[in-house]
């Protein structure tokens, strides 16, 4: 039991004192020092800790008497403590965390060694890598957006959890510009009635363009001018995104800037 109220914050000897007053019922503080092995020279302070949680009631008498709260409510005081602790840490490890994430972000890579690459496979790996260039870009993503993506990557289905859609408009809204070449065989006018592809376009005109064309090589991502994501449709079915190569190399991602850029000046202005 003991162990279990340290749970709720007591420290060990308040939970010996509380213990002890629960099993005596009321008593002195010579008395509770005794029974429950608290030295008498912390008595006083761990009594006087016990009324700020109030969890024990304390007698006007002399010498001063002592006894414990009823357990449910002594837990219900407790508990809205650890609550209420719990809330206040939150907080200021939430504002910690942006504070930290704004330092980090600050860091800028040596331009020696800045050649790196990693893949992922599987759904959840790939759009993780998506969701997290998102959140990394600074300036501009180039994007090339076919079947996997908008089909698995962008649900507009209600209740469906869409992290991607999330990333890709908190980064609009923070003045990221994105150009976006779509594949042809999915631009339907119905698919402009959906939720997501409402939220997105509505930032048509401003920091974003789109443009409509037919893909005949690997669909692919170019960030920041020095990083790029490879797009590896499935070879069974060409509705799965099967894997990711994500490549950092201002060389190449300099290369697919400028076939980005062609397939762009060729490509056809969305209607909407």
């Amino acid at each position: 039991m003991q162990e279990k109220l340290r749970s709720f914050g007591l420290t060990r000897y308040e939970a010996d004192v509380y213990l002890t007053l629960l099993r005596i019922g009321s008593g002195d503080a010579n008395l509770i020092a005794t029974t429950s092995g608290v030295p008498l020279g912390r008595i006083y302070s761990i009594l006087s800790s016990l009324q700020e949680k109030k969890i024990i009631h304390a007698q006007e008498t002399r010498p001063r008497k002592f006894a414990a709260v009823d357990p449910g409510t002594a837990l219900k005081y407790l508990l809205e403590s650890q609550r209420f602790k719990l809330q206040q840490a939150s907080l200021s490890i939430g504002d910690l965390a942006v504070e930290l994430e704004r330092e980090l972000q600050g860091i800028k890579p040596s331009p020696q060694n800045n050649q790196f690459w990693t893949a992922a496979l599987g759904l959840e790996e790939t759009r993780n890598i998506i969701i997290e260039e998102i959140n990394q870009v600074n300036t501009e993503m180039c994007l090339t957006v076919g079947y996997p993506e908008f089909f698995k990557y962008l649900p507009s289905r209600s209740g469906v959890m869409n992290e991607t859609k999330n990333a890709l408009l908190r980064a609009l809204e923070r003045g990221v510009k994105f150009r976006m070449l779509i594949e042809s065989s999915i631009h339907h006018p119905d698919k402009h009635d959906d939720e997501t592809t409402k939220n997105i376009l509505k930032y048509l005109g401003k920091n974003l363009e789109c443009r409509v064309t037919v893909f005949a090589s690997t669909l692919f991502d170019v960030i920041d001018d020095d990083k790029i994501n490879l797009k590896i449709s499935s070879p069974i079915n060409k509705d799965e995104l099967f894997a990711i190569v994500h490549v950092r190399d201002k060389n190449m991602a300099a290369k697919m800037k400028n076939h980005f850029n062609n397939l762009w000046e060729n490509a056809e202005k969305l209607e909407v």
